[in-house]
């Protein structure tokens, strides 16, 4: 029986979506189950805000709602609470939060509090304040994200531009690991065809920036599942058109140069240094390679899983499978179904038998979280993992370590390559 994988869902996008942008702040209305969570991933994945209510120091939050934790502070609904109500509690907290000076407020009702028809109505409201009501806990990480950015974009309301420069990232958030030098990364390599990027969409923005992103002239999709709802919104509202490479992230060589190839195309510019820079990576790779073969460790034959959303699964299902000669014996996308198609059409031309039971399936290689990789070496069902998302494995790591873009397509292939050279 095939076993799910246990994406995260709806309310966790909703909260990255607030969390993602640098000025803002998130009041969870619920209990503290549903925020301890979404605050330590917030704390972990993005310490490094420049104000004041950012600082990461326990003793400072030790306090009524924070819980030590400097994120989503709550309302730690209780069993009273359940009958009289929270609205006390919400205006208490929500001035606390205030006294921190962030430009933009997230209030959410946990699942719990919406049922029980909770609102999330305000004594004396001060700033810009964006509500989620009613959330859905069961859609993928990827719908609560987007219908969340969306909401706050609509508050913000950027205006239409009619001199327009540069391009926006869309659909990278702080849930992916690395997300930051994924960020310099691809900035990087598009810097180099001469294209500048200005905002990065729920990660690592401003709400300046978000209030000016209509000054693109193109938005640059780099994860569907978490992008192409907030792209179309742009396109249709703002009518910035939007770009996105058939073959998912930018990760992988063949994926890395489709994706600069279509954005250089749409705005006409010269992509051959990147294509130059791709093109040395490649020869240095080839070298290693040979090595390998030189001392009887091939990559070829040897088996991969993966589990991971489907604009990852299936650039590095193929990258791997063509480039390196690996086999995959099981994937899995979870509730992300964006790339299925592609998958399954994949899967049939080479003729793979291929598992969606990530769980029970031997291999040599495992691509995902670092809680599904750790599982699987902890059980000997794998020799070795890659992470690609933030749940990953507590490891110190001082050098850039993205997960898309040109160094992304070295470090798989670094720890890929690695995990083979090591087999008896």
């Amino acid at each position: 029986m095939s076993s799910e994988y246990d994406m995260p869902e709806g309310i966790l996008g909703i909260s990255l979506a607030f969390e993602g942008i640098k000025d803002a702040a998130t009041i969870m209305n619920g209990p503290t189950g549903c925020k301890s969570y979404p605050a330590w991933l917030s704390e972990h994945a993005y310490p490094c805000r420049d104000k004041e209510c950012y600082t990461n120091v326990p003793f400072k939050y030790y306090r009524r709602f924070f819980f030590t934790q400097p994120r989503v502070p709550c309302t730690y609904m209780d069993s009273d609470d359940y009958i009289m109500g929270t609205r006390e509690k919400l205006d208490e907290v929500f001035e606390d939060v205030t006294a921190l000076k962030p430009n933009l407020i997230g209030l959410i009702n946990s699942p719990g509090a919406s049922l029980i028809g909770e609102t999330l109505t305000l004594k004396a409201e001060k700033g810009v304040v964006v509500r989620i009501e009613s959330p859905q806990p069961s859609i993928p990480l990827g719908i609560g994200f987007q219908d969340t950015m969306i909401k706050i974009l609509e508050t913000l309301s950027p205006k239409k531009q009619k001199k327009r420069k540069g391009v926006n990232l869309v659909g990278i958030t702080i849930w992916d690991l690395g997300w930051e030098d994924t960020i310099d990364d691809l900035k990087d390599i598009l810097n180099s065809c001469g294209i500048k990027v200005n905002t990065v969409i729920g990660a690592g923005c401003t709400v300046s920036e978000l209030r000016s992103s209509g000054n693109a002239e193109l938005n640059v999709i780099v994860h569907r599942d978490m992008g192409e709802k907030i792209a179309k919104w742009y396109e249709r509202e703002l009518y910035v058109p939007f770009v996105e490479s058939k073959l998912g992230a930018p990760i992988g060589f063949d994926a890395l140069e489709d994706w600069i190839l279509q954005i250089c195309g749409k705005l006409n510019v010269n992509p051959s240094k990147a294509m130059k820079r791709i093109r040395e990576k490649r020869e240095r790779v080839a070298t290693v390679l040979l090595s390998l073969y030189t001392v009887h460790k091939p990559t070829v034959g040897h088996t991969f899983s993966v589990v991971a959303q489907g604009s990852v699964a299936y650039p590095v299902m193929s990258f791997l499978y063509d480039y390196l000669g690996l086999l995959p014996v099981a994937v899995n996308t979870g509730t992300d179904r964006s790339f299925d198609d592609e998958i399954k059409k994949f899967v049939k031309e080479n003729e793979l038998d291929v598992s969606d039971d990530v769980s029970e399936t031997p291999a040599v290689v495992m691509i995902g979280d670092g809680v599904s990789v750790a599982s699987a070496e902890y059980r000997g069902l794998v020799r070795g993992g890659f992470d690609t998302a933030r749940r990953g494995r507590t490891i110190v790591c001082i050098e850039e370590r993205p997960l898309l873009g040109l160094g992304g397509t070295m470090r798989l292939l670094d720890g890929v390559m690695n995990i083979v050279r090591r087999m008896d």
